[in-house]
C-alpha cells in the first residue's frame, strides 16, 4: 500500500488509523465500541457528548484523534479543558510524547511538530495548535494569530466539588454555554465531551437531557449483570466473570451505588435514598443485656453463589421504640447448615426463633422441631409468612422511619455488621436478605405486652435459697411443652432464681427438668403448684401425673384467667429501694415473657386480642402468675411451724394431723 492510499485510508477511517498508527498503546484488543467512539469525533455535529464508564480508554482515544486530525490540519486551533490546568497539561505531554517518537506516524506524515512543544501547547506543522486549560482559568478572549478555537474537548471537567449542588453545576453549564461556546469560531466550531457523570444532577445528565446535543452512552455491559445473556463491552479487557466480581466487591462495602455510577453510568440522587450513611447507629455494649432476643432467618431457596440468593439473619431484641441488633450475617447455607445455625444462636442469645416459611415448612422447620426433640431442648419456633400485599422492597421500607429516627442500634460498631450496613447502603440495589430479615422484627415484635412495665430495675441477681427454705416451683405444660418456673420469697419481695423449658413427651420433658431442679436446690424445700386448668383437665395434659410420678406433690395454682395480670402490682411497686419482683438474668425464659413475649395480639382495626399469643411466654408467664396469685392470698404462706399438710384429690392444699411429709 501506497502512501497516500494509505493517507486516504487513515483519513477515511479515524479507527482504523488509531490501530495503525497507536497500536502500541493499546495493550488490550481493541472493541467495536471504540469505533463508534471514534466515528463520534469524526462526525459533523457540532456538539457531542461521550459518556462512557471508568477506564474505557476515551481520554486514549481522544488523544489519538486530535493528533491525527492535527496531522492532517483539520482543524486550526484545539483547545483541551481538564478539571485543573496540571491535568489539562498531562494531555499535552501524552499527545507531545507521541507526536517525537511515534515511528509508525512519521514514516507516514514525516515530523508533525513545527517546534518544541511547551508546557500546555502542541505547535503542529500544518500551522495548527493544541493548547491545555484548566477548566478554573478565565476561558474568553483565546484566540491563536487572528482566529478563534474551532475545537474544544472536555475532559472530565466535572469533579466532586463541581457537582455538590444545582448552583455549582449551574456554574459549568454557564461557563460551557456563556464562556466556551461564545469563545469559538461559530461557523467551524466543534465541541467533544467525553465525562462518566458524578451525580444526579451534572454536567453529563443535564446535557442528556438537551437536544442540541448528539449523547452518547458506554456502560461497562449491555444489561443486567446478573443477566447470562449480558455482554460485556470490552470482554478482552472486563470480562462479565471479573464485572460481576467487583460489583459484588463494591457492594460487600456499601459501594454499589458508586459502581452502578462508575461502571453502568446509572446515577441516583443519594438525597432520596430511603436508607442513609448519617442514620446508622450503634453502640459496643448491648444497652440492657437482659432484654429478650429474636434470632430471625430469611432462608435462601438456593444456595449456589452464582445467584443473588443468601440466608439472612438477624439477632434483635426491642427496647420501647428501639430495635436492638446483636446479630446480622448473610451466608451461602445450606440446610444443614442453617438448621446448626439455629441450634448455635439460641446457645449463644437463648433466644427466640422465627423463620421466613414460605414453600419451607417441610424444607426447614420440620427438621428443626425433629431436632429439638432430639437433643431435648425447647425453644419458642415461629414461622413466618412473607407479605402477600406487597413486594421485598415495600416491606423492607417499613423499617425507614426506624432507621431515620434512630431507632436501629447496631451492637458492637458499624464493622461487626458490614454486610447489613451495605445492603442498607446499596437499597433498593444489591442484595436485600439481611434487610428483610430486620423487617420481621416489625412483626416479631407486634402486639401488647401483658406487663408494659417491666423494665431494667426488674433484674437483678436472685438470692441463694437457705437451708430450709422454701422454693416455689411453678409448672406449666401444654402437649407437646413443659416449662417451671422456681423463686423465692422474702417478705414482700419474690424473686425468681431460675426458669426451664423442654419439649418432647410429657412425662419425658418433666423428668429432664426435675433432674435438674433437685441438684440446684438440695437443701430446699420444693413446693410445686401447677395451675388449676390441669388440675382440672389432667386426662388431656397429663402434667399432674407426671409430677406425681416423680415424687413431687402438684399443689392446686389459681386459675390462670383469674390470675393473669396479677404481677403488675409487684412488678411496679418498689420497697426497700428494690422492686417486690425480680427475676434473675440466668432466667431468660422468664425475662422473656414478662418482657415482650406474654402479650396480647393485635387484631384488625387495632383492637387487642381477647388472649394472649400462645408459646413458651405464654406458658411461663401464666405458671408465674398462677402461683403468685395464690401466695398473694396467703394461703401457701399461713402455715404454722412444723405443720403437716396433704392434698386433697382435686390438687388443694390442707392441714393434717397425719405425720406426711412436707414436700
Amino acid at each position: 500500500m501506497t502512501d497516500k492510499t494509505l493517507l486516504a485510508a487513515i483519513s477515511n477511517d479515524r479507527a482504523l488509523g488509531s490501530h495503525i498508527l497507536f497500536g502500541h498503546r493499546h495493550t488490550d484488543e481493541s472493541p467495536d465500541f471504540h469505533v463508534r467512539v471514534m466515528d463520534l469525533w469524526r462526525s459533523s455535529d457540532e456538539l457531542v457528548l461521550i459518556e462512557a464508564f471508568r477506564e474505557a480508554g476515551k481520554t486514549t482515544l481522544a488523544e489519538e484523534f486530535l493528533l491525527m486530525e492535527g496531522s492532517y490540519g483539520n482543524f486550526f486551533y484545539t483547545i483541551i479543558f481538564a478539571e485543573t490546568y496540571a491535568k489539562a497539561c498531562q494531555r499535552i505531554e501524552s499527545i507531545a510524547y507521541e507526536a517525537k517518537t511515534n515511528i509508525k506516524l512519521k514514516a507516514i506524515f514525516g515530523n508533525v511538530l513545527a517546534k518544541k512543544p511547551i508546557e500546555n501547547k502542541i505547535y503542529l506543522k500544518e500551522g495548527n495548535l493544541i493548547e491545555a486549560v484548566g477548566w478554573e482559568q478565565e476561558i474568553t478572549g483565546f484566540k491563536y494569530l487572528d482566529r478563534r478555537p474551532d475545537r474544544a474537548y472536555l475532559d472530565d471537567v466535572e469533579n466532586l466539588e463541581r457537582v455538590r449542588d444545582s448552583a455549582t453545576v449551574d456554574m459549568t453549564m454557564t461557563k460551557l454555554y456563556r464562556e466556551v461556546l461564545p469563545a469559538m469560531d461559530k461557523q467551524r466550531r466543534k465541541v467533544r465531551v467525553t465525562e462518566t457523570p458524578r451525580a444526579v444532577d451534572c454536567l453529563v445528565t443535564r446535557l442528556r437531557n438537551t437536544p442540541d446535543w448528539l449523547c452518547a452512552s458506554f456502560p461497562i455491559c449491555n444489561g443486567d449483570i446478573d443477566d447470562p445473556k449480558t455482554k460485556a463491552l470490552w470482554e478482552a479487557r472486563y470480562p462479565m466473570e471479573w464485572i460481576r466480581a467487583e460489583r459484588d466487591r463494591f457492594a460487600r462495602v456499601g459501594m454499589l451505588r458508586q459502581f452502578m455510577q462508575e461502571y453502568m453510568l446509572s446515577v441516583d440522587d443519594q438525597e432520596t435514598k430511603p436508607f442513609r450513611e448519617e442514620m446508622i447507629r450503634s453502640v459496643e455494649i448491648a444497652p440492657c443485656a437482659w432484654l429478650p432476643k429474636v434470632a430471625i432467618f430469611d432462608p435462601a431457596r438456593t444456595a449456589s453463589l452464582s445467584k443473588s440468593d443468601r440466608t439472612g439473619k438477624v439477632v434483635v431484641s426491642r427496647f420501647g421504640s428501639q430495635i436492638i441488633v446483636h446479630e446480622s450475617s448473610g451466608n451461602f447455607w445450606k440446610p444443614d447448615a442453617i438448621r446448626k445455625d439455629v441450634f448455635d444462636t439460641v446457645d449463644r442469645h437463648h433466644c427466640e426463633v422465627a423463620v421466613e416459611k414460605n414453600s419451607l415448612d417441610e424444607f426447614l422447620l420440620q427438621p428443626i422441631r425433629y431436632e429439638m426433640l432430639r437433643r431435648g431442648m425447647t425453644f419458642p419456633l415461629k414461622g413466618l409468612q412473607a407479605p402477600q400485599d406487597r413486594d421485598k422492597q415495600s416491606f423492607i421500607m417499613g423499617l425507614q422511619p426506624f432507621f431515620a429516627a434512630g431507632d436501629v442500634i447496631l451492637v458492637g460498631g458499624r464493622g461487626a455488621h458490614p454486610q447489613l450496613v451495605a445492603e442498607m447502603l446499596n437499597f433498593p440495589g444489591g442484595r436485600l436478605d439481611i434487610l428483610n430479615a430486620l423487617a420481621y422484627s416489625l412483626r416479631m415484635f407486634a402486639g401488647q405486652p401483658v406487663y408494659e412495665d417491666f423494665s431494667n430495675e426488674n433484674v437483678t441477681q436472685a438470692p441463694n435459697p437457705r437451708t430450709g427454705e422454701t422454693v416455689w416451683c411453678a409448672w406449666n405444660a401444654s402437649p407437646s411443652e413443659v416449662v417451671c418456673v422456681a423463686l423465692v420469697r422474702t417478705g414482700r419481695h419474690y424473686s425468681v432464681t431460675a426458669d426451664w423449658a423442654a419439649g418432647g413427651p410429657l412425662l419425658d420433658a418433666a423428668r429432664s427438668i426435675a433432674l435438674d431442679l433437685r441438684p440446684k436446690y438440695p437443701r430446699a424445700r420444693l413446693e410445686t403448684y401447677v395451675p388449676a386448668e390441669l388440675h382440672d383437665s389432667h386426662a388431656r395434659i397429663a402434667l399432674v401425673p407426671a409430677l406425681r410420678e416423680l415424687k413431687l406433690i402438684p399443689f392446686r395454682g389459681e386459675h390462670v384467667a383469674a390470675a393473669r395480670g396479677s404481677l403488675a402490682e409487684l412488678i411496679r411497686t418498689t420497697v426497700r429501694a428494690r422492686r417486690t419482683l425480680t427475676v434473675d438474668p440466668s432466667a431468660t425464659g422468664t425475662i422473656r415473657a414478662l418482657a415482650a413475649g406474654y402479650k396480647f395480639p393485635i387484631a384488625q382495626g387495632g383492637r387487642t386480642g381477647a388472649e394472649p399469643e400462645p408459646g413458651i411466654s405464654r406458658l411461663t408467664a401464666e405458671a408465674l402468675e398462677s402461683i403468685i396469685a395464690v401466695l398473694q392470698m396467703g394461703v401457701a404462706n399461713a402455715q404454722p411451724v412444723g405443720a403437716n399438710y396433704g392434698i386433697n384429690p382435686q390438687g388443694a392444699k390442707y392441714m393434717t394431723a397425719l405425720p406426711n411429709r412436707n414436700r
